[in-house]
């Protein structure tokens, strides 16, 4: 809001947010709203809303997909606008010259790891991705400088994820964090953010568009790495023919 909008809120005036201000020390009211993002972000306390949408509002099935397609298509639309090229182009490099890749993540960022671990084998990168959390902490442990770690977490509070982000930095590898835009403890972990937008509450009916944009992030490393990578189109198709039935019979 700006300083005129919060004083009609408020029911006071202008005067009486300066002088609130500078009562708490601050010199003027974009010094308080920075200081307040900061706190909120930093912290990232646990929200009760709201809902991606009330689907109890609906009047039938299709209103409810159309609402879930809008809200799709606008949140996929963010996901270029919060995404650093810088922190996107060194994640690539870590990772071209990684000897070891770890994954990490529970929930539903489990499924976003899950897809970029399956997607690094078909490029011949190995990469390893243990389903249960401790053992997410015990690989870390095992990672070195020439090492990359992925931690993937929506909240960025995840207590496990950020042990997975401690243990790996403190083995000297480089740390990437999928997570949402805005900042919270794992960003403040890691070497390299790609964001998120912070499309949904961190207390919710179930992840949506938060898994979504994670996926889309997911996708987008995996095509700059074909672009990047000259064996890329080698790979793919000696993975394919490996495992498809259709690539088996022409072999």
């Amino acid at each position: 809001m700006s300083i005129t909008d919060l004083a009609e809120k408020a029911g006071s005036s202008a005067a009486a947010v300066v002088r609130l201000c500078k009562r708490l020390q601050f010199e003027g009211y974009a010094e308080l709203k920075l200081s307040l993002a900061k706190e909120v972000y930093g912290n990232a306390p646990v929200s009760e809303g709201p809902y991606l949408f009330d689907v109890k509002q609906a009047q039938n099935s299709q209103q409810i997909a159309s609402m879930m397609v809008q809200a799709v298509c606008e949140n996929i639309n963010k996901v270029v606008s919060v995404l650093s090229t810088k922190s996107l182009d060194k994640t690539l490099d870590a990772l071209n010259g990684a000897h070891k890749i770890l994954l990490a993540g529970i929930g539903a960022s489990a499924l976003a790891a899950m897809d970029l671990y399956q997607k690094l084998g078909r490029l011949g990168m190995y990469a390893s991705f243990p389903s249960e959390q401790d053992l997410q902490i015990v690989n870390a442990c095992s990672l070195d400088e020439m090492s990359v770690c992925l931690v993937f977490s929506y909240s960025g509070e995840t207590r496990s994820m950020l042990t997975v982000a401690q243990k790996a930095k403190q083995s000297g590898a480089t740390v990437i964090a999928i997570t949402r835009v805005g900042g919270n403890s794992l960003s403040k972990i890691s070497d390299q953010v790609l964001a998120v937008p912070d499309s949904e509450a961190l207390y919710r009916q179930g992840a949506s568009l938060s898994r979504l944009s994670q996926l889309v992030v997911v996708d987008i490393l995996y095509s700059c790495l074909i672009a990047r990578r000259s064996d890329a189109d080698a790979f793919i198709n000696a993975t394919w023919k490996a495992v498809s039935r259709e690539g088996q019979e022409l072999s």
